[in-house]
């Protein structure tokens, strides 16, 4: 049998490629997660995945690579489903509903990238490579604020200031995300957050005792 000469020392060739590269992120998640980027080495992260070092090196570049791929794949996700529900049918507030139990759907299901995301974005500076949190966190903030803005052009929702309501629709979302990631009983699950969101889309829908009056 011929090998593949892109990955030498073992019989890659028998698995499909995306699953090695699976594999390497999930192991990548793990070890980063329960012992932090710089504390593991390429050598733990090959065996954990049950490849050699130029696998990962092939696919990835570098450890750093590999990190960096782990944190786009992630953000991405939540992208992808913004687009999904972007122009989607349905009054806004429905369709933001859905999208952002979606995305605690996802939270739920990938505690371990969010406990990596905050320790090292809360970390000490130089634990792991350079990623821009900020960006992407600005862009998931411009994506709730263009729901608002359809809403309120439609007269779903008051008029006021889209980029504020944002804010405090993530700041729900942020608290419902460190409880599921704390080492404890999580107190707020699907049926929790879906209230949570009620009471605050309850404020933002057009006609509510908040809306009424002059606008500042």
């Amino acid at each position: 049998m011929k090998r593949n000469r892109r990955d030498p020392a073992i019989p890659e060739e028998l698995r499909p490629a995306e699953s090695i590269r699976e594999r390497l992120m999930r192991s990548a998640l793990t070890l980063f997660t329960q012992r932090g980027y710089s504390a593991t080495t390429v050598r733990e992260l090959v065996a954990q995945a049950g490849v050699t070092k130029p696998v990962l090196y092939y696919y990835f570049g570098s450890k750093e690579g590999l990190f960096l791929e782990l944190m786009r794949t992630h953000f991405n996700h939540i992208e992808a489903m913004f687009e999904t529900y972007r122009e989607g049918e349905g009054d806004v507030l429905n369709r933001l509903m859905d999208f952002l139990e979606r995305g605690f759907i996802h939270v739920r299901q990938n505690r371990d990238f969010i406990r990596l995301m905050h320790a090292v974005y809360f970390g000490p500076p130089g634990e792991a490579p350079p990623f821009d949190f900020n960006a992407y966190h600005q862009r998931f903030h411009d994506r709730i604020a263009h729901f608002l803005e359809e809403g309120i052009v439609k007269g779903e929702i008051r008029p006021g200031n889209s980029s504020d309501m944002a804010w405090v629709i993530l700041g729900t979302l942020e608290i419902a995300l460190e409880d599921q990631i704390c080492n404890q009983a999580t107190q707020i699950d699907g049926v929790t957050l879906h209230r949570l969101l009620k009471l605050v889309f309850e404020g933002l829908a057009a006609g509510s005792p908040e809306g009424k009056g002059e606008e500042r």
